[in-house]
Parts: C-alpha cells; structure tokens; sequence
C-alpha cells in the first residue's frame, strides 16, 4: 500500500486508495484518503460516474467516510483509463518563448495576436537549421 518511507513517516500514494477500492481492501489510514482524486479517477468509468458524482455533493463528509462508501457502493474490478489532458493551442510556446510569459498570459496574449503577428514572431526565433 505505502510506496516510500520519509524519516519514519509513511507517504502513501493517493491512487493506493483508487486501486484498494478497486480490490474491494481495507487500508490502514482513511484519514488520508483524498476524495478528489479519487471521484475524478471514478468519474471516467460509465459504472462508476454516478458513485463518484455522489460523492461530490457531499465533499463536507470526514475523508474516512467517503472512502467507506466508495469502498462499499463500487463493485470489485479492474479499471484503468486515461486522464483527460485539454491540448494546448498550436502557437502557445511560441507566445511564451518569444514574450517569457507563463501559460495563463500567453493563453491571454494569443488572444489579440493576429497571423501575421505570430508569421513575425515565427520569423524572429526561427534560428535556422533543421
């Protein structure tokens, strides 16, 4: 269940508790339990959403309580998907290499650049070669 050990304190990995409800197990510390990842990792699954949407309503619950309920009401199974990553938009680095801003105001910046302002930007950190 514990994947390292930090002077004498046990880190457990969040998704120990996805894959202990998974496998129907009890774990040694709910205390730990961290609801939101678990819910969103449940919410990719058609058998599972349902559960997991129930458990947003109530995000007030102590963590001991929600890992009990998720350990009760999801069925025993194998489950495993790929978190939904947005893409980012095609000239973003470009806007944050030319301007050394972060994401956020790069995101903003392409908002008001034109084509030919990135055709321009394009051009400036074009260094040659391949």
């Amino acid at each position: 269940m514990c994947d390292r050990h930090d002077g004498g304190r046990v880190a457990v990995n969040p998704f120990d508790y996805v894959k202990a409800i998974n496998e129907k197990r009890n774990i040694d510390n709910p205390s730990l339990y961290t609801p939101f990842l678990s819910n969103r990792a449940f919410s990719y699954h058609l058998d599972t959403i349902l559960i997991a949407n129930e458990m947003n309503k109530y995000p007030d619950l102590p963590s001991e309580v929600q890992f009990a309920f998720m350990n009760e009401a999801v069925r025993k199974g194998r489950r495993f998907s790929k978190w939904y990553k947005e893409d980012d938009p095609p000239n973003l680095e470009l806007v944050m290499n030319y301007f050394g801003y972060n994401k956020q105001k790069a995101l903003a910046a392409l908002q008001v650049l034109t084509q030919e302002n990135l055709r321009d930007i394009k051009k400036s950190l074009d260094t040659g070669g391949r």
